[in-house]
């Protein structure tokens, strides 16, 4: 990128990598109800999530995601997921409040469930049902021992019955960056415990000449399995570096674009800012 196109692009501060979120909702963060049924266990409910899922999200999200630009690279990836007698784990870069959808559309021949924060479920009861629908599992606090207990229950079945369970590893959104925020190794938890495959993804911009704005490509990585002769805490590690790299090579090679620049800023120094 050339000195003048950096000049053209937004400038945001930056003060911790880890726990700086930009997402525009604005949620509020509120507690799983105690009631929450992770698992879908009423057979006439599940028929009619099923329906809503296949035959009227999905179909109405891929359209989303083919008229606002989205294109995937090495989609031969996925194909082979058909084969598996196991759900795969998949890890992405988190850019968008809209991501999630975007792995979904991806995955028509199998159902993809979506572990992520509370913020969705404070829109409204309304909205509740239509994300388990879309097979949202919730993150509880740290001390809801009962949900915790719920979703972990709802992955180990969602995963031996042959479903994708989507992880975002940074767990905040970074509108537009380009390259992989440094993430911890507890959602390499499941894949360990359960002996699952996990399947990175990034999702990166290129330039097109019918929009100011760059469009989204999301590049599918190579599947890595757990090694059998690892125990579970180093199977975590393990699977946590081999995501992380590559992430970091896909993003390095297949970026055209930066929109938006990411400037650190100590909180310190922002206050100053803010108050001159």
């Amino acid at each position: 990128m050339t000195k003048k196109e950096l000049n053209k692009c937004k400038t945001i501060y930056y003060s911790d990598l880890l726990n700086d979120d930009f997402s525009e909702t604005k949620l509020k963060r509120i507690p799983v109800p105690k009631n929450y049924q992770y698992i879908r266990k009423n057979k006439f409910s599940l028929f009619f999530q099923n329906i809503f899922y296949h035959f009227i999200a999905i179909p109405i999200l891929w359209c989303v995601s083919i008229f606002s630009g989205v294109k995937v690279k090495n989609r031969k990836a996925l194909k082979q997921l058909k084969h598996l007698d196991t759900g795969v784990f998949f890890y992405g870069n988190h850019v968008s409040d809209l991501d999630v959808f975007k792995i979904q559309t991806m995955c028509v021949f199998r159902r993809c469930n979506i572990i992520g924060y509370t913020d969705a479920l404070s829109i409204g009861k309304f909205i509740k049902p239509i994300l388990k629908a879309l097979g949202f599992l919730p993150l509880p606090l740290a001390d809801d021992l009962r949900n915790l207990k719920e979703l972990q229950e709802a992955i180990d079945y969602d995963i031996h019955h042959k479903e994708h369970v989507i992880i975002y590893p940074e767990a905040h959104i970074w509108p537009y960056y380009t390259l992989i925020r440094p993430f911890k190794n507890g959602s390499f938890h499941y894949p360990a415990k359960y002996k699952a495959p996990i399947l990175p993804f990034v999702t990166v911009y290129r330039k097109v000449w019918w929009s100011k704005k760059p469009k989204e490509s999301i590049v599918i990585g190579k599947l890595v399995y757990p090694k059998e002769d690892l125990d579970l805490h180093r199977n975590r590690d393990y699977l946590r570096e081999e995501c992380y790299n590559q992430m970091v090579d896909l993003m390095k090679n297949n970026n055209e674009v930066i929109y938006k620049q990411y400037v650190y800023q100590p909180k310190e120094t922002e206050n100053n800012r803010k108050s001159n």
